[in-house]
C-alpha cells in the first residue's frame, strides 16, 4: 500500500498494518487553500494497493477553526476632514482581513467612544463586512484639531478574535474666525515734541484660524480722517503706529482713528479697534505782550490809581 498526496505536501501517511491514516505534519487550512472563493477546502490523496493493483482517490475536507484574528491593512488610518463638513457625511474605511472563512471571518466593527463620530457596518456583495465612518456632530478645528479613534474588527468565531487600527482625523481649517484685537479701544498720550519715527503704540490682533486664514494685514478704516493718516504711519504687517508728521498741540490736540485687521483667507474676515491719541503740551512758545492803550505824557499831579496804559500778555502754551 502506498499513499501519495496530489499537488500538496505530505501531511498524512497510512499505517500499512491497519490501513489507518495519521497526521505527520501540521495542517494549515489557510496555506492549503489561500483563496476564499469557497468555504470548502480539500486535501486530495491517492492510495495505491498492490496484488491486485488498485488505485483509490480520497478527498479529505479540512474544516476551518478560528485560528486567525482580523487584521487591518494599515495600523493607522489617516483622514483629512474640513471643519465645514456637515453632520451626516460618510467616509469609507479600509476593511479588515480575516484569513478564516464562514462564521470565523469578520462579523462586525466597533468604534471607540466619540462625541463626533460613529460607524455603520455594511455588507459587500461577496459577503465581506466593512464600515463607514459617519460624522454625527460638526467639527471645530479651533476646539480640537485632531481626533484619535480606535476601530475594532471582531470575527464570529467562538471565542471571538479581534484586531484594531487607529483612525486619526485631521480637522482642516476654514476661515470661520474673525481677527480680534487685544482691546476694543486704546487711549494714548504723546508729547507734541515727539520726533518723526517715534513709537506710539503696537496694535496686536489674533486670529484663531491657521495658515493664510490667520495672516493679518492692518489698515486705517474710512472713518479715519486724512489729517490723522498724514500725521501717523501704520505698518500694515506689524500693526505698529509711529509719528510721521509734525505734532503741534496748539494746532491739533486730539486724533481719532479706527484700525482694521483683515485676514488673508479666501473669504476674508476683519476686526477693528479705535484709538484716541492726545497730544500733550510742552513749553515751546514765548509769552506775547501787546499794549492796548497808553497815555503819555502824564501830569505830575496825576491821582493815584489812574490808568495810564492797558497791557495784554498771552502764551499759546497751556
Amino acid at each position: 500500500m502506498r499513499l501519495d498526496t496530489v499537488a500538496n505536501k505530505k501531511y498524512l501517511d497510512v499505517n500499512k498494518e491497519t490501513g489507518e491514516l495519521y497526521i505527520v505534519e501540521k495542517i494549515d487550512r489557510e496555506y492549503i487553500c489561500p483563496t476564499k472563493s469557497s468555504t470548502s477546502c480539500y486535501l486530495k490523496l491517492e492510495v495505491t494497493l498492490e496484488n491486485p493493483l488498485r488505485i483509490f482517490n480520497i478527498e479529505l475536507e479540512i474544516v476551518d477553526i478560528n485560528d486567525n484574528a482580523p487584521q487591518f491593512r494599515r495600523d493607522a488610518i489617516h483622514l483629512d476632514i474640513s471643519e465645514s463638513t456637515p453632520a451626516g457625511e460618510r467616509f469609507s474605511l479600509s476593511n479588515a482581513i480575516d484569513l478564516d472563512v464562514g462564521a470565523n471571518s469578520v462579523k462586525t466593527y466597533h468604534l471607540s467612544d466619540s462625541e463626533h463620530f460613529n460607524i455603520e457596518v455594511q455588507t459587500g456583495r461577496d459577503g465581506s463586512r466593512f464600515a463607514d465612518l459617519i460624522l454625527r456632530k460638526a467639527l471645530d478645528r479651533e476646539q480640537q484639531a485632531v481626533h484619535n479613534l480606535i476601530i475594532t474588527a471582531v470575527d464570529g468565531g467562538i471565542p471571538a478574535r479581534s484586531g484594531t487600527a487607529s483612525i486619526i482625523v485631521h480637522v482642516l481649517d476654514t476661515n470661520d474666525n474673525a481677527p480680534m484685537f487685544d482691546k476694543e479701544s486704546y487711549s494714548i498720550k504723546i508729547m507734541e515734541n515727539s520726533p518723526i519715527g517715534s513709537h506710539v503704540v503696537h496694535l496686536n490682533a489674533t486670529d484663531l484660524d491657521e495658515g493664510s486664514n490667520s495672516d493679518l494685514t492692518y489698515s486705517y478704516s474710512l472713518y479715519t480722517p486724512e489729517k490723522t493718516q498724514q500725521i501717523f504711519n501704520l505698518n500694515p504687517s506689524t500693526g505698529e503706529i509711529t509719528v510721521k508728521g509734525v505734532l503741534n498741540y496748539e494746532d491739533f490736540r486730539i486724533y481719532d482713528m479706527e484700525v482694521i485687521a483683515t485676514d488673508k483667507g479666501a473669504n476674508s474676515l476683519s476686526g477693528q479697534c479705535t484709538i484716541k491719541i492726545e497730544v500733550e503740551d510742552v513749553n515751546d512758545n514765548h509769552p506775547e505782550i501787546s499794549i492796548k492803550s497808553f497815555e503819555s505824557p502824564v501830569n505830575e499831579n496825576i491821582e493815584l490809581d489812574t490808568v495810564i496804559a492797558v497791557v495784554s500778555v498771552s502764551d499759546k502754551d497751556s
